[in-house]
């Protein structure tokens, strides 16, 4: 039986946050991917991924972030995730993306990293 993601969006100001609860897969990454690229192509250039409710992700989910970063970088924006659960959080350690991807362990902090490269680039 495959999990399902569940996707919310919200607002903080101008950075839009996506909450992520479920499974990260082949099966559900093309949706999470398309919903992100959706929020970028509409002009949201800074993205806070929050990661704290999933309980895995594999090649596919770490491929349609990547996706995503490339489509963000090219508008001079950032995608951050926050993620509190190990299991998740080594794979991007396994992978070297928590390199590439700034991570943080809670959403305030994410936020705050945000807001501070955003008026960097004032």
């Amino acid at each position: 039986m495959e999990m399902d993601l569940q996707i919310n969006i919200r607002k903080n100001g101008t950075t839009s946050v996506i909450d992520l609860t479920g499974e990260v897969d082949a099966y559900t990454s093309a949706r999470f991917r398309e919903i992100m690229l959706e929020l970028i192509d509409d002009g949201g250039t800074d993205l806070v991924i929050n990661m704290c409710k999933v309980e895995y992700i594999d090649s596919s989910g770490l491929g349609a972030l990547v996706g995503g970063l490339k489509r963000v970088s090219e508008r001079d924006g950032k995608i951050v995730i926050v993620c509190d659960g190990p299991q998740v959080r080594k794979v991007f350690e396994i992978t070297g993306l928590e390199k590439v991807f700034p991570i943080y362990g809670v959403e305030e902090a994410a936020l705050e990293a945000i807001r501070g490269y955003a008026g960097s680039k004032e």
